[in-house]
């Protein structure tokens, strides 16, 4: 038997919130740091924050992961390029709908909540999958940017719900 396997990875967009947290965490260890004159402590601090934004600022840079695997899609974020977090996993059997965003198909899902596990960059390739996520039975808007081999392998899987 034939496994269906495709990876795909999208670079995350940065937004304005992260280079505003980026660009204050700066000017507060070099704020510390201007006013050792003042007091010691704040030599500490300051050295303390460096260390600390040295070794978090990689994690600011972050990618989607998409994996699909007969049947199973999972969403992973990598973030520094070395940190892997597993966000979900949908069987897409139990999807409604897996179509582009523009698609009139996913009309009816628009007042839905919606997972944004995209690049932010707004491309063409955006699509939208409805399903069921918890287990409550709450439905949502996945949104991802698959490539045609991943959309394809889809809908070799589940050709009555995968619109290409």
């Amino acid at each position: 038997m034939e496994q269906s396997y495709v990876e795909v990875s999208v670079k995350k967009k940065k937004t304005w919130q992260t280079i505003a947290i980026q660009i204050a965490a700066v000017i507060v260890v070099l704020l510390l740091f201007t006013l050792v004159a003042v007091s010691r402590l704040l030599l500490i601090l300051g050295l303390g924050g460096a260390v600390i934004l040295f070794w978090y600022w990689p994690r600011f840079n972050e990618e989607w992961e998409y994996i699909f695997c007969d049947g199973q899609l999972d969403f992973d974020i990598i973030q520094g390029g070395e940190r892997r977090k597993h966000k979900l996993r949908v069987e897409i059997e139990n999807a409604d709908v897996i179509a582009p965003m523009t698609s009139p198909r996913l009309d009816g899902y628009r007042h839905l909540e919606v997972l944004d596990y995209s690049s932010l960059y707004g491309s063409d390739d955006l699509y939208g999958m409805a399903v069921r996520v918890s287990d409550n039975g709450e439905k949502v808007v996945i949104m991802f940017e698959p490539t045609e081999k991943m959309v394809d392998l889809m809908h070799a899987k589940c050709p009555n719900l995968v619109e290409r």
